[in-house]
């Protein structure tokens, strides 16, 4: 797995992209090439970390492509056989690489990703099922799991396990693999995307492998967070993707049924916290026309 790729898309995330890059290369024995693409911060620091950041191959996008878009362009500027798509708020571990390699030295047909801790060292869970009637929210998740035995402190006893998708915040997938899946589908600005690409792998073969022995740190948030106006666009974009997801993915009374629950079970969350929070107001006046 020496050969290989990481691919990092940044927006104003300066502050956690040189400790995420710092991180890569001080791995040992493994130094794979990377690329940052830029989504137009716009703030005048793209420069400064070109010149730091010698070794680093650097594009500037001249707009916000958004996640999806911003990656397939990536990938078509690399020749490795493996590509690692990797968040800036990320942080690898010492020997993290080597490690990985020789796990899926022998991997065929595979998504790939590894636990992702916060900032307190508690797992994130980075991955998850498929949107659907038993997931459409928090309680419909919790019920199916209880009774279906798929809980995550189940996942977390086993040493690897292959959820229905796992987060493109790490996620490792050879290049012919990712080709002829289609890459990600750039229907999703942001969010989904990854849930998106795992389902269509399965149609070609294609599974996840969640390795609960390797770790890297997440700290979540980082660009979506930034201020106000960001946290409204990227809820409303959760939102809107999970729209794209179902109407994609399922046909006829399946598809209606799955959008009128969703749409219900957003009007009520928003409906109930906007007078109380102005990021639910923001979302609330973005999506009630949707």
């Amino acid at each position: 797995m020496n050969d290989f790729s990481i691919i990092i898309v940044n927006y104003k995330s300066w502050v956690p992209l040189t400790k995420c890059l710092d991180s890569i290369l001080i791995q040992n024995i493994i130094m794979p090439k990377i690329l940052v693409l830029d989504n137009n911060s716009n703030d005048d620091i793209f420069n400064d970390f070109k010149k730091k950041y010698k070794s680093v191959e650097w594009i500037k996008n001249d707009e916000n492509l958004g996640f999806a878009k911003a990656c397939n362009k990536g990938s078509k500027k690399v020749k490795s056989k493996w590509i690692l798509f990797l968040n800036p708020d990320t942080l690898i571990p010492k020997n993290c690489f080597e490690k990985l390699t020789n796990k899926v030295k022998d991997s065929k047909n595979e998504i790939i990703s590894i636990k992702q801790l916060n900032e307190k060292g508690i797992d994130t869970h980075a991955y998850g099922m498929f949107l659907n009637l038993y997931s459409i929210n928090g309680i419909f998740r919790f019920i199916y799991r209880l009774f279906s035995g798929l809980s995550k402190k189940e996942n977390n006893t086993k040493l690897s396990f292959s959820p229905d998708w796992i987060s493109g915040s790490f996620m490792l997938i050879k290049s012919k693999d990712f080709i002829k899946i289609g890459g990600l589908d750039e229907k999703f600005w942001m969010y989904y995307e990854d849930m998106d690409l795992c389902k269509t792998a399965k149609k070609f073969g294609i599974s996840t492998k969640f390795y609960n022995d390797l770790h890297c740190y997440h700290f979540h948030g980082k660009s979506s967070r930034i201020d106000l106006e960001t946290k409204i666009k990227s809820k409303s974009e959760v939102i809107k993707s999970s729209f794209i997801f179902i109407n994609k993915h399922y046909r006829g009374l399946h598809r209606k049924t799955l959008c009128f629950l969703l749409y219900l079970s957003n009007f009520i969350e928003l409906f109930l916290l906007s007078p109380f929070l102005k990021e639910k107001r923001g979302v609330f006046k973005k999506i009630i026309g949707f």
